[in-house]
């Protein structure tokens, strides 16, 4: 039972630290965003667009290290092995303190974002972790909308404490395994810089010339018409730079899945708060991978911007699910009760609308009623 509870705080800790990256780094690209002219997206960009492929390449990075490292602890409380030598350790020395302390590390470095400091060897977090607190320290007015405090991490790295095991002390077995490596921030412009321009500054800058274009409108209100568009844009721009960063730890964790044999059961991990498509996932529970599924179910891979969702994996047959997931099952039940297929679909949507129409403000967790 020790265990259990142990997984379920492990768990829940490791999906609100890995949301808390994804909003840190929209909210560096959302402020640098501010920096773009209204009127000519394209000629003064650059700044936004190296800003914003730097911090993906930051953000990838401490993604796929605290995926791993929740990976490799979950695995080995239920199994008793884990998955590749942890970052530091040797196959002779890893022990369930190690992996502990591993987890507890990561998570403390996201939860101190932004921070005045950073422990980071690596060039790419040093400077986002620089930037995101200079930043931080600014007016940055459209920035603001996005609120770190929302995701507590805090109160969960203690939750995680006071459940967790007296056994640091035993000896975990390590299964050799190539995790996926972090992608060079060379690889992240090849990857993700046409993509951030489409999205962002010809989306800006088509709108422009579209709003310029109506000849019927004012020049007041095409002004005001072009300021929504531009905010707008730039809003697309650093959700697409959350779920850039996000995927370094979600590719690890779905690679993983495929080639690990030990693996029982993957479920959709979400926040209090997704959107109506990612929480009918999370309600479907433990079927995405199982004894009898080929693979792992390619509904589990899709993610939109602005999504933090992440898999749950677990490696035991009975597997208690966490308390979002058994939420949202009790609730589609409940919503879609006589209804299938599109029907129950339109329903859930309807129903998912209402609860952030009452709860606007509600932040993380706060948003579930009875």
């Amino acid at each position: 039972m020790a265990t259990a509870s142990e997984v379920l705080a492990l768990e829940e800790l490791h999906q609100a630290a890995q949301a808390r990256l994804g909003l840190a780094a929209a909210f560096l690209s959302l402020a640098e965003w501010e920096t773009v002219s209204t009127l000519n997206a394209e000629a003064t960009a650059a700044l936004w667009l190296a800003s914003s492929l730097r911090a993906i390449a930051a953000i990838r990075k401490m993604s796929r290290r605290l995926a791993v490292s929740y990976y490799q602890l979950t695995r080995a409380l239920e199994t008793g092995r884990t998955l590749g030598v942890p970052e530091g350790s040797t196959p002779r020395n890893v022990t369930l303190g190690v992996l502990r302390d591993n987890f507890r590390e990561q998570a403390i470095d996201v939860a101190s974002l932004p921070s005045t400091g950073t422990r980071s060897d690596d060039p790419d977090i040093r400077w986002f972790e620089e930037t995101l607190q200079e930043l931080d320290s600014r007016d940055n007015s459209n920035a603001r909308a996005i609120r770190l405090a929302d995701v507590p991490v805090e109160p969960l790295i203690q939750n995680l404490m006071d459940v967790e095991g007296s056994d640091d002390a035993r000896p975990i077995q390590v299964d050799r395994f190539d995790w996926t490596k972090d992608m060079s921030l060379e690889e992240v412009e090849r990857t993700f810089k046409d993509l951030l321009r489409k999205q962002a500054i010809e989306h800006s800058a088509d709108k422009v010339k579209e709003i310029r274009a109506d000849e019927d409108l004012a020049t007041d209100i095409a002004l005001d018409h072009i300021e929504v568009a531009h905010a707008a844009a730039g809003s697309i721009g650093s959700g697409t730079v959350d779920a850039a960063g996000m995927d370094g730890g979600r590719e690890a964790i779905e690679n993983a899945i495929r080639k690990d044999r030990l693996v029982k059961a993957v479920a959709r991990g979400t926040s209090s708060d997704p959107c109506a498509f990612c929480a009918m996932l999370a309600s479907r529970g433990f079927v995405y991978r199982n004894e009898k599924s080929a693979g792992l179910s390619e509904e589990i891979e899709k993610f939109h911007i602005n999504c933090h969702c992440f898999p749950i994996v677990r490696f035991v047959r009975e597997s208690e699910l966490p308390e979002m997931n058994r939420y949202f099952q009790e609730k589609w039940s409940e919503v879609t009760r006589g209804l299938s297929g599109n029907e129950a679909r339109k329903a859930w949507r309807r129903w998912i609308y209402a609860q952030r129409k009452a709860n606007p403000e509600a932040p993380h967790g706060a948003r579930k009623t009875k």
